[in-house]
């Protein structure tokens, strides 16, 4: 079978200065168990060179959108009045100063390209998922927070999606994360994160703004019932030159495929996306390497390959 280069849209992708982690510890907050909400009015904050958007309501006199940072060690009082801590009690890598988000969006200033993430859940959304609330549903649970079934049988999960959009704010592409899944065939596998997790956010490319969407099975005709906030940290990223690779460096084929391909590429790592930055398959080449898509839906995929001399992306149809 004949074989197609797909080389218009392989790129390899290099650092070109140091990177920047965003740690948030070059805010100051006032004392111990803290957080800054915005109530200056200054619609947002910066740290380590980005900006953070947030939204003050002075009528109700508190934080109502995007971004806040906070020290707050406090993962044992459930409810709103406790929105502002983040479940591990501490910031990532043991650090104070940590980000909390609901709703909003981020703004680099200029295209930067974004290594990873650190991303944990708040301990409001935490506790109202283990043991459920007057709104949110107890995970695992078939019935909903009035104590009427709600179709899932408790298979429940709470995900974020994380979206890039370039300087024209168009999509680039989107990374998911569970902070919470309860549909293994084995119970005890069940969880909600109560960890600091990296999150890889390569797959975004060059980007300007990151912003941010939570979906859950516990939903309402008034949105989603689990309370719609997580926390972050050491959001690492750095500017980046974009090159063709040379044509040989990279070839994938059938395209389209039925789910059976062949791709060549520098000896490394080969992952595949969906379009919405589902994680499909990972595994690692020599060089050449068959991957089976035969059980994925018909639709657009992205294969990634990375190596030491960079990472490859080309987007493939499975019919």
């Amino acid at each position: 079978m004949k074989k197609m280069l797909l080389a218009v849209s392989v790129f390899c992708i290099q650092y070109t200065q140091a990177q920047t982690i965003v740690d948030f510890e070059d805010k100051t907050l006032p004392g111990a168990d803290t957080a800054w909400l915005g109530s200056d009015m200054s619609g947002g904050f910066t740290s380590g060179g980005v900006f953070f958007e947030n939204t003050y309501d002075s009528q109700w006199d508190y934080w109502s959108n995007g971004f806040i940072y906070s020290n707050s060690t406090d993962v044992t009082t459930a409810g709103y009045t406790n929105d502002y801590s983040a479940y591990t009690g501490i910031g990532a890598n043991g650090s104070a100063n940590y980000a909390v988000n609901y709703n909003g969006s981020i703004d680099f200033g200029t295209e930067k390209v974004l290594e990873s993430i650190a991303i944990t859940n708040t301990t409001y959304a935490a506790l109202s998922m283990l043991n459920g609330d007057s709104f949110g549903k107890q995970f695992g649970s078939p019935n909903n927070a009035q104590g009427n079934p709600d179709g899932t049988n408790g298979a429940d999960w709470f995900r974020l999606l994380i979206i890039g959009k370039d300087a024209q704010s168009n999509v680039t592409d989107t990374v998911i994360f569970y902070l919470a899944d309860y549909r293994f065939a084995n119970s005890s596998e069940d969880y909600i994160v109560d960890s600091w997790e990296t999150v890889d956010l390569t797959p975004l490319g060059e980007i300007q703004f990151l912003e941010f969407a939570l979906e859950s099975s516990d939903v309402s005709s008034f949105g989603i019932n689990t309370p719609a906030y997580f926390a972050l940290d050491n959001l690492k990223y750095g500017t980046a030159s974009v090159n063709s690779l040379n044509l040989a460096s990279q070839e994938i084929y059938p395209n389209p495929t039925n789910g059976n391909l062949t791709v060549q590429s520098e000896a490394g790592t080969i992952k595949v996306y969906s379009l919405t930055g589902e994680l499909i398959l990972e595994q690692t080449t020599n060089g050449t390497q068959q991957i089976d898509l035969s059980r994925a839906h018909a639709g657009t995929y992205l294969i990634e390959t990375s190596s030491s001399k960079g990472i490859a992306r080309t987007r493939i149809s499975k019919i």
